[in-house]
């Protein structure tokens, strides 16, 4: 074989006759209607070949039975024989007529054609997409015994199809995100809290507190879920300031600590992008109020009193990341807090708490994929 070597023949009259057929809608002895988009029911290209130009009759016929046979021991192709009216011939630098295709997705023409020296001859075939009309390639295979030269066309044939560049469409990986009915987690964290008067305008004390609790969620459809939370907490707070005394104003540091329940019930929306899920929530919680609050005096006493809130609802919202990680899922979040009632102390001192926390948490999930409701029959 010799590399894209042409052979300009001219198109003349049977030209002419072929695209006179084209015009007219004649398909010349196609034996099989192609499936559609050129495709036969085993998902194989149809490829349309044509017969060989030259007056080389007996060497046409067997290089025509040969690369039939060929194109189909390719395996990914399907090949159908398409007789050309004698005289009409393809000139080698334009397409086939698309009717003598016949929505083949290729086509093969080509001719045996002599050489200069005596004894010689050329096969060329010319490899083409029906689909833009254009050459996909073209190659020839120049031989002087006829049994040699047969010996050589599978190996033309499949040069010719080598040089096919398919667009490959992969499809995505089956998404593993888990998708459970049910999570229920563990968390712990820091808050931020702001203890402020009924009279202040800011905050008269603040401390950094730890909390920690469980959560359990439940999915209502493929974006939102509704969680229950049951969170302990602690609050420490320090006043400070100057008090009267008969030696004169003293500054006096006063302590109160207490613990509480809280019970936030939220929503949440769930988004995902790649392995990681975002979650905006919001929601409302109420306060139980733990034991009684631990007081210590500025000289170190130490003594338990009541305590009571006005109000035991309040309002919180934030966002949550979470990741897949061993089993289940590591959640890192960030929330605002704020109380609607004030917590009274011992009947008198009243605070109104603010509060950022920061957690981690880790969420195992149950009833992988089931739904909450189930569909109807009818559905």
């Amino acid at each position: 074989m010799t590399g894209k070597r042409k052979f300009l023949l001219p198109a003349g009259t049977g030209f002419l006759f072929v695209s006179i057929l084209g015009i007219l809608g004649v398909s010349p002895a196609f034996a099989q209607t192609p499936a559609d988009g050129g495709m036969d029911s085993r998902g194989r290209a149809f490829v349309a070949v044509l017969s060989l130009a030259g007056e080389e009759t007996e060497m046409i016929r067997r290089f025509h039975n040969e690369i039939v046979e060929s194109v189909t021991n390719l395996q990914k192709y399907s090949p159908r024989a398409v007789s050309v009216p004698f005289g009409a011939r393809i000139p080698t630098d334009m397409p086939p007529v698309p009717s003598l295709a016949n929505g083949a997705r290729y086509a093969l023409t080509g001719g045996v054609y002599p050489g200069e020296p005596a004894g010689e001859y050329y096969l060329q075939l010319w490899l083409w997409d029906m689909t833009g009309s254009t050459m996909i390639y073209t190659d020839d295979l120049v031989y002087d015994d006829i049994d040699e030269a047969m010996e050589s066309v599978p190996g033309l044939v499949e040069w010719l199809f080598s040089h096919i560049h398919e667009l490959s469409v992969e499809t995505p990986a089956a998404d593993a995100w888990p998708d459970p009915l049910f999570m229920i987690g563990v968390r712990a964290g820091l808050s931020q809290r702001w203890y402020i008067k009924p009279e202040e305008r800011s905050p008269g004390a603040s401390a950094v507190n730890l909390e920690g609790g469980v959560s359990g969620a439940l999915r209502l459809n493929s974006l939102f879920s509704a969680q229950l939370e049951f969170l302990l907490t602690r609050d420490v707070m320090v006043y400070r300031g100057l008090e009267d005394s008969p030696a004169g104003p003293v500054l006096k540091n006063k302590k109160y600590t207490n613990f509480s329940l809280g019970t936030p019930v939220l929503l949440k929306m769930n988004f995902r992008v790649g392995k990681i899920r975002f979650s905006p929530l919001a929601g409302a919680y109420a306060v139980i109020p733990l034991g009684k609050t631990s007081y210590r005096d500025e000289n170190g006493n130490e003594s338990k009193v009541s305590w009571s809130v006005s109000n035991p609802l309040g309002f919180t919202a934030g966002f949550e990341g979470a990741a897949p990680a061993g089993s289940g899922m590591v959640v890192v979040g960030l929330r605002y807090v704020t109380d609607f009632g004030l917590t009274s102390i011992d009947g008198g001192r009243e605070y109104r708490r603010n509060a950022v926390s920061l957690y981690l948490s880790y969420e195992f999930g149950f009833l992988e994929g089931k739904r909450l409701f189930k569909k109807s029959a009818g559905s």
